[in-house]
């Protein structure tokens, strides 16, 4: 895979970094990171270590060498032929060790002197957010910008309604960072579409890739973490391999994406998911912007029965606070369509799932009922069965018939 032909574009609002793509597996394409010209200054022009971090993945999925015509960090690519690529390996056995070159390496420091993190509107992000925009009191290490970055998080099929549903995000999470002075920085790209497993597996490459586009900018980046605590990611990183990188490694993979200009800090890690939602309870913005639903809808809104919106609520209403987040979810529609079956699954899923783990002994402690084993047990063969009906009908009968038993097995 060659890499090559760097090159810069504008227009009257937007500033796009392009590379070349010579690839067996891909072709001849063009990848490119834009934001708006406003924060040009930002964008290392000179450098393709955006470029190479974005195409690592599918270099080593396809077993490609990467050769880099131009200018790389020296530190980055030290550290990724020494330790990422043996990293990534071991996250995706099926992935090939390769060599990485480039015709230039620099030790160059940009020294910006931007505190960077993403703004996702997410739990996590929230809890980056207050403690270290809102409570942190040291001034190289408070937060002054955040990004947003569209490199897989809005899906990945059809590129028209990847970017309608990011522009409506980034229009209705911009609010916030309005209201509490910092930029909210666009990065736009194409990155996406050589990563077509999709976003969660390699959801930590693809971001770094968009915020190393803009290392003249920032010194230090927070990057939130996948929602484990330390001790929840050494006894489950296994269950994750080959499906989120994020929750397998990210504490080793970020530091060892740093550039001389750039730090990246994996943060969060020090909490459960569920001391994170009771920590972010006493920041006021979260009953306004809290945002965390992967239904997959064309639209910026909490769906309220997908399974993260059931995650967190579950965590809310163990808090006492439900009601108070009435205006960002559909607590009526979560009631009657989803608590029951989601308390189901978490009860069968403890010993499992240190997610439905922590919801399960935080409902305990704040003396939730929740349905006993048995009855879980029960229920949980009958959906399974009513499943199983359901794919028969779909593969087997007329339509007319599969209307009849559908209607009849979900009464």
């Amino acid at each position: 895979m060659n890499l090559y032909n760097l090159r810069i574009s504008k227009n009257d609002q937007i500033v796009k970094l392009s590379i070349s793509v010579d690839s067996k597996e891909f072709g001849k394409k063009e990848l490119w990171f834009s934001t708006e010209k406003q924060y040009a200054n930002g964008i290392c022009t000179s450098h393709f270590d955006a470029f190479l971090v974005g195409l690592l993945f599918p270099a080593m999925k396809y077993g490609e060498d990467i050769h880099i015509e131009g200018t790389v960090s020296s530190k980055l690519l030290f550290n990724i032929n020494h330790y990422v690529i043996p990293l990534i390996k071991s996250f995706s056995p099926s992935c090939k060790k390769i060599n990485v070159t480039a015709d230039t390496l620099v030790s160059e420091n940009f020294e910006g002197d931007g505190v960077g993190t993403g703004f996702s509107g997410g739990i996590d992000s929230f809890c980056t957010v207050y403690d270290h925009f809102e409570l942190e009191d040291n001034p190289e290490y408070k937060i002054n910008s955040f990004l947003f970055l569209n490199v897989g998080a809005h899906g990945s099929d059809d590129e028209n309604k990847v970017r309608n549903k990011y522009n409506l995000r980034y229009e209705y999470l911009r609010e916030f960072p309005k209201e509490i002075g910092l930029d909210f920085i666009s990065v736009d790209s194409n990155l996406y579409l050589f990563h077509p497993w999709g976003h969660q597996k390699t959801h930590t490459l693809t971001s770094a890739a968009g915020i190393i586009f803009m290392q003249k900018l920032y010194s230090k980046y927070y990057y939130a973490s996948a929602g484990l605590d330390y001790s929840d990611i050494i006894k489950t990183a296994s269950n994750y391999i080959d499906i989120d990188v994020g929750a397998y490694c990210d504490s080793i993979l970020l530091p060892l994406l740093s550039t001389e200009s750039l730090d990246f800090i994996p943060d969060g890690a020090q909490y459960t998911r569920v001391e994170k939602t009771v920590r972010i309870m006493n920041y006021e913005p979260v009953y306004r912007y809290l945002n965390v639903c992967v239904s997959g809808d064309d639209t910026h809104e909490n769906c309220s029965v997908c399974s993260k919106c059931c995650r967190t609520l579950m965590t809310i209403n163990s808090s006492g606070k439900i009601e108070d987040f009435q205006n960002l979810f559909d607590i009526p529609k979560y009631k009657a369509k989803a608590e029951k079956k989601y308390l189901v699954e978490q009860v069968l899923n403890k010993e499992k799932d240190p997610f439905a783990k922590g919801n399960i002994n935080f409902a305990k402690e704040n003396d939730i009922d929740l349905p006993g084993m048995l009855y879980c047990r029960i229920a949980g063969m009958n959906w399974a069965f009513k499943n199983k009906l359901i794919k028969f009908a779909n593969g087997n009968l007329s339509e007319v018939s599969k209307k009849r038993l559908k209607r009849f097995i979900l009464r």
